[in-house]
C-alpha cells in the first residue's frame, strides 16, 4: 500500500518523471511563466520552491545540489544570484498557479505557473539568449563540419576525375602519335619499294 506517499507519478516512471519536472523547472526558471497541466504544475512547484529555498543560501553545497536537477552551470548561476535573491523576505509562496479550464481535445485542466516575484522582460529575453546561445552555436558548428565534410568530399571526387580525364587524354594522344608514326614507316616503306622496282 502506498500510506503517506506524497509523489504523483504522472502516469511515468521515475526517470522519465524526474526528466519532465527538471525541464519544467527549467523552463521556469528561464521565462518565469509556463503554461502546463495542474498536476504537472503542482509537482514542478515542489521542486522549484526547494529549489529556491536552497539557493537562497548562496553557498558552494547549494550551488551543487541546484545543479543535479538544472544541469546548466549558467542557469544555476541566474537562480542563485538573480532570482533567489529577490524572495529573501519571503518564507515559501515563491510561485503562484493560475486555473484556465479543461483542454481541448483531451480535457485536461490546464494551469499557468509563474514566479511571484518577475523581473523585466529585458532580462529575460537576455537570459533565453545567454542560455540557448551555446545550444544554437553547436548546431551551427555541426552543420559546418557537415558542410565542410561535403566539400572535401567533392573536391576529392572532383580531383579524381580530373586525374581520369588527363589518363584519357594522355592515352588518346599516345595513341594518335603511333599512328602517326605507323603510317610514315607505310609511307617509307613503299617509296624503298618503287625505287628498287625501278632499278
Amino acid at each position: 500500500m502506498r500510506h503517506g506517499k506524497r509523489i504523483k507519478k504522472l502516469g511515468r516512471k521515475k526517470a522519465h518523471r524526474v526528466a519532465l519536472l527538471r525541464n519544467l523547472c527549467r523552463a521556469l526558471f528561464i521565462f518565469e511563466k509556463i503554461k502546463t497541466t495542474i498536476q504537472k504544475a503542482k509537482e514542478a512547484r515542489r521542486l522549484a520552491e526547494r529549489l529556491i529555498d536552497i539557493a537562497k543560501r548562496g553557498d558552494l553545497s547549494a550551488r551543487r545540489y541546484i545543479y543535479r536537477y538544472l544541469c546548466d552551470h549558467k542557469l544555476v548561476k541566474i537562480v542563485c544570484d538573480e532570482i533567489a535573491p529577490k524572495f529573501t523576505n519571503r518564507i515559501g509562496g515563491y510561485t503562484r498557479i493560475y486555473h484556465l479550464g479543461p483542454r481541448l481535445g483531451d480535457g485536461a485542466e490546464m494551469a499557468i505557473l509563474e514566479l511571484t516575484e518577475k523581473s523585466e522582460p529585458e532580462t529575460l529575453n537576455l537570459r533565453r539568449k545567454l542560455i540557448e546561445h551555446r545550444y544554437i552555436a553547436k548546431v551551427e558548428g555541426k552543420k559546418e563540419k557537415k558542410e565542410k565534410v561535403k566539400k572535401e568530399k567533392v573536391t576529392k571526387e572532383a580531383a579524381k576525375k580530373e586525374k581520369e580525364i588527363v589518363k584519357e587524354k594522355k592515352v588518346e594522344k599516345e595513341k594518335k602519335r603511333k599512328k602517326k608514326e605507323e603510317k610514315k614507316r607505310k609511307k617509307k616503306e613503299k617509296k624503298t619499294k618503287k625505287v628498287s622496282r625501278k632499278r
